[in-house]
């Protein structure tokens, strides 16, 4: 889309006052701007490039820009169209301001000041300073021409008049995308060497622990075979503890009945005791005896012998049994202390059973516990160790598809890069539009009356041939030619871009070109060819010339005149 500046307004800007200065840009096609040096003449080129760029077209410093006088409310408006949308642009200093609008809407203003900036060269001109100035300026103060530009800095504004600078910027997004791209496939591949870091160790640790876990293995084989053994022989003990208790307790069997036979023998010796003490008494009394105790009567010796032999008689059976008993009680417990004896043995048997029993309980539950403590390692440490290097490995497949698919966008990326490149598209695009340029270029050195041959090659080198002369540089000819060349350069650029409606502008301004190199057959040619551009440019021609000498040359003159140091313009 074309752009077409309509208006430019400016206070406390260089030497003009308080009081807004306002030009129209679009309302005549040739406007000449005149006036005595230091007068303001270039102060509109300066707040139009201002406006854009952010920087006067001439080399003044920004804190230079406010007026020296009244040193604040520096502003400058500049109002244009793209296509059917109306743009105003404000820019001041002391105190600063930028902002951009769109069908009178302020345009979001949350980025930074340089990308508000780039907003406004990149998404709304579509050019930056440099292609601005090739195609609306021609100057003789801080112009620069394109012939006295390095190769980037002509492929910039050719790139920029044909419009395909976007594959600048696509190469350059590309490359930042391809380098971020770089970026994680480094980090990718630490995080890949932290990973395989992490299998060996765990691989390792698993080997280690399978090592430990074969060793105790064989560790608990050797204790498992030992306490089978001990159990073994355990078992036989029991059985024969066993054995022995139950032929113990067969030989005892009968003892209760024998201990109560013991007990009744023991009473009736206690009882024969007291009847052969008591008959011993009697005996011993029959012999003292001399009166009835009855019935007082003397007692003879037969009757005493016969009551002593009756109680001796007695006495004898008693002593008979009581001898007997007590050989049956001897007997008794002599039988009974052998029981006895038993029932220890049988006693130490079943405490040694039970021992031998609790060991066997201790042993089965060494066994179960040393099978339980062998699986809990190879179940739960082994396996939570391969299940994280499973993870792991996992985590690293997954790595490797991201790299896979890195790779696979670099590839692409070094495709669209390869095309975009300088040798690629670009020179394709560049290669076909050359012979046009030249032609153009060829078409307006002719129109003023220079017949030379131009040619730009694909690296944007001039070859400049003349009639029946060798090849030439820019920098071989004066500086009126040298001018015609950037004139021609100049018309050409701005044809090129209105044809590829890239940097289209309707403005064109020359300053001070009428002053400078171009003799005055040069100068009419150029008026002459000025009046041949298309009705859609505004041209301005700034000169010292008076207002007189170029009144009927120009559709409108504006002349700037300076009262008590304020540039103040006088316009038809």
């Amino acid at each position: 889309m074309s752009i077409l500046l309509k208006t430019v307004k400016w206070k406390n800007f260089l030497s003009t006052g308080n009081n807004f200065t306002e030009i129209k840009l679009n309302k005549h096609k040739t406007t000449s701007i005149s006036g005595e040096n230091g007068s303001g003449k270039t102060t509109m080129l300066d707040a139009i490039v201002f406006a854009l760029f952010g920087k006067a077209y001439r080399n003044i410093n920004i804190p230079q820009l406010p007026n020296s006088i009244n040193k604040k409310d520096c502003m400058v408006e500049l109002y244009f169209n793209i296509g059917e949308n109306e743009y105003k642009i404000r820019r001041g200093l002391a105190p600063k301001v930028f902002e951009i609008y769109k069908n009178k809407v302020l345009i979001d203003q949350d980025s930074k000041s340089k990308d508000y900036q780039r907003m406004l060269e990149e998404q709304i001109l579509r050019m930056n300073y440099k292609s601005f100035c090739q195609v609306v300026i021609l100057g003789s103060t801080n112009y620069i021409p394109f012939m006295r530009l390095t190769a980037a800095e002509r492929r910039s504004v050719v790139e920029n008049l044909l419009d395909i600078n976007v594959f600048s910027t696509m190469n350059t997004l590309l490359k930042g995308k391809k380098s971020l791209l770089n970026e994680q496939l480094k980090t990718i591949d630490g995080k890949m060497d932290i990973l395989k870091e992490k299998i060996d160790l765990q691989k390792d640790h698993i080997k280690l622990l399978e090592n430990q876990q074969s060793k105790k293995e064989q560790e608990v084989e050797e204790k498992q075979k030992q306490l089978k053994q001990q159990k073994e022989k355990l078992l036989s003990d029991i059985k024969r503890l066993e054995n022995t208790i139950e032929e113990n307790l067969n030989k005892i069997s009968y003892s209760d009945a024998e201990q109560n036979a013991l007990n009744s023998l023991v009473s009736d010796l206690l009882l024969l005791s007291k009847s052969i003490s008591k008959l011993e008494k009697e005996i011993v009394s029959i012999e003292k005896l001399s009166t009835c105790f009855v019935c007082s009567q003397e007692v003879n010796n037969d009757v005493k012998q016969k009551l002593k032999s009756t109680k001796e008689l007695e006495l004898q059976k008693s002593n008979k049994d009581f001898g007997f008993i007590e050989s049956s009680v001897t007997k008794l417990k002599e039988k009974l202390s052998k029981y006895e004896n038993i029932q220890e043995i049988i006693k130490k048997d079943r405490s040694e059973l039970s021992e031998c029993k609790a060991s066997l309980r201790a042993i089965d539950q060494q066994l179960e516990d040393i099978h339980a403590s062998n699986a809990k390692i190879a179940q739960e440490e082994i396996e939570v160790l391969k299940e994280r290097m499973n993870s792991y490995i996992e985590q690293g497949k997954e790595l490797l598809k991201e790299k896979h698919e890195i790779n696979d966008d670099l590839h692409h990326y070094q495709i669209a890069l390869y095309l975009l490149k300088d040798s690629g598209i670009k020179s394709k695009i560049i290669k076909h539009y050359l012979p046009i340029m030249n032609k153009v270029i060829n078409r307006y050195l002719s129109e003023m009356n220079f017949f030379v041959q131009f040619e730009l090659d694909e690296e944007f080198k001039e070859t400049i041939k003349s009639r029946n002369r060798d090849v030439f540089s820019y920098e071989n000819f004066s500086e009126g030619e040298k001018r015609k060349i950037d004139l021609a350069l100049l018309f050409a650029w701005r044809k090129i871009s209105q044809v590829k409606n890239s940097l289209n502008c309707n403005l064109l301004i020359f300053d001070e070109i009428l002053d400078g190199s171009l003799d005055d057959n040069a100068t009419k040619l150029l008026l002459s060819i000025l009046e041949m551009l298309d009705n859609d440019s505004n041209i301005f021609v700034i000169s010292h010339k008076s207002k007189d000498i170029l009144q009927d040359k120009f559709e409108n003159n504006i002349r700037f005149n300076k009262k008590k140091n304020f540039s103040k313009i006088s316009q038809d």
